[in-house]
């Protein structure tokens, strides 16, 4: 596991600067790209141990990784920056040629400025505009897009099995007053995108009669966010026993709203968030998070694409890929 110690040491800052980027302190003076640096270096050394693998043997191959989140977007929530580097790593190891390609709505021509052999789309994307790329090239993987295609491979982490984890969890604990906190996403064409996990928390918390719409705040996905839904919770006097959060971003936030009044997690209400991104274990208190693997997501897209490119394959794969619950202490 790496330390404040090493991820500063990579990055040549101090153990001071790693900690309060990582939490996300935006009244600390530093520059974007420094904290984009710290970021990618503490995924690169979560990372770094990999267990020896032959290579595919693809030559000449090239592909586009077709991204179009900025890079403030991923300082906000850095889940989608773990799963491209994942991605990079893994094209690097099997010698793939990989160019990100970012999209005009209304211009795909550099999807055909060269010969690219096929495309990993990564993020959130309407069905309509991933059926343009399909038609330009069928050789395709998406991720992280809930999308049913006959004829395009999909990789997602199982959000359903996570969700009902927590919830099965919680219940353990005896904590039935549950409440759910997340954000609206939105497609690279502007199509929102309601936070699916939404409806597999309604239907677990109804079949245990413990379901209350009001136990529900919406946002985005963000830090800011999160503060100040938490914020609203509490001046409202609505504060639960414990909560499922959308992203650690967003239970960064919780937690800096919650420290703020006072507010002790675990002992007065409990956090458990998503995705397992490398600053989560550096919160105050460590955050309670699922491990939705990146590095495997990332790992099967490009395996998925190679493995398109040799076949020709036209039926899609639809790959869910494993969740585990990472217990710390705000849980």
């Amino acid at each position: 596991m790496a330390t404040l110690k090493d991820i500063a040491e990579k990055v040549g800052v101090s153990i001071a600067t790693v900690s309060r980027v990582l939490n996300q302190d935006k009244t600390f003076n530093v520059s974007e790209t420094t904290r984009l640096e710290i970021l990618k270096a503490a995924e690169e050394l979560r990372y770094n141990i990999r267990q020896k693998k032959e290579s595919l043997k693809v030559q000449n191959t090239l592909i586009g990784l077709i991204y179009w989140y900025t890079e403030a977007q991923e300082l906000n929530d850095p889940f989608y920056l773990s799963i491209r580097m994942c991605i990079e790593n893994e094209c690097k190891e099997q010698k793939i040629e990989l160019e990100n390609i970012h999209l005009d709505c209304k211009d795909f021509s550099n999807l055909i400025d060269k010969p690219y052999d096929g495309f990993i789309i990564l993020g959130k994307y309407s069905q309509q505009i991933i059926e343009q790329i399909y038609n330009i090239n069928n050789n395709i993987v998406v991720v992280s897009t809930d999308l049913y295609h006959y004829n395009i491979d999909v990789v997602n982490p199982d959000l359903e099995h996570a969700t009902k984890a927590i919830i099965d969890y919680y219940f353990s604990q005896g904590l039935t007053n549950i409440g759910f906190i997340t954000g609206i996403e939105e497609t690279f064409d502007g199509v929102e995108v309601l936070d699916p996990r939404l409806k597999t928390y309604r239907e677990e918390m109804i079949k245990r009669n413990a379901y209350n719409s009001q136990n529900v705040s919406i946002g985005k996905f963000t830090a800011d966010s999160g503060y100040e839904m938490m914020s609203t919770i509490i001046k409202q006097d609505r504060l639960l026993e414990a909560y499922i959060v959308g992203s650690d971003s967003i239970a960064l936030g919780c937690l800096k709203a919650l420290n703020e009044n006072n507010i002790k997690v675990p002992d007065a209400t409990k956090i458990f968030s998503y995705n397992n991104t490398s600053f989560s274990q550096f919160t105050i208190p460590a955050l309670s998070t699922v491990e939705l693997n990146a590095q495997l997501m990332g790992m099967t897209a490009v395996q998925l694409i190679i493995e398109r490119i040799m076949t020709n394959r036209m039926i899609g794969k639809r790959v869910y890929i494993p969740t585990k619950l990472i217990i710390r202490e705000s849980a």
